[in-house]
């Protein structure tokens, strides 16, 4: 159940709108998010995230091969 309450909360994120604004500042929020520099900005974003998992992942390996 637990699994499935996350799942269920990780689709809601993605089925959600992406930025909320009223109808004439939507064109504006909406270019101001997804501008040129939107993938480098999410890398980075995501970077800490990575390198958590590189740190933790071969930790947990290890502590099952005890």
């Amino acid at each position: 159940m637990r699994r499935f309450n996350a799942l269920t909360f990780t689709g809601a994120l993605f089925v959600n709108s992406t930025a909320f604004a009223c109808e004439t500042c939507r064109p504006a929020v909406e270019a101001g998010i997804f501008d040129e520099h939107f993938w480098g900005r999410l890398a980075i974003a995501l970077l800490p995230f990575a390198v958590v998992l590189c740190v933790v992942v071969p930790l947990h390996f290890l502590e099952r091969e005890r």
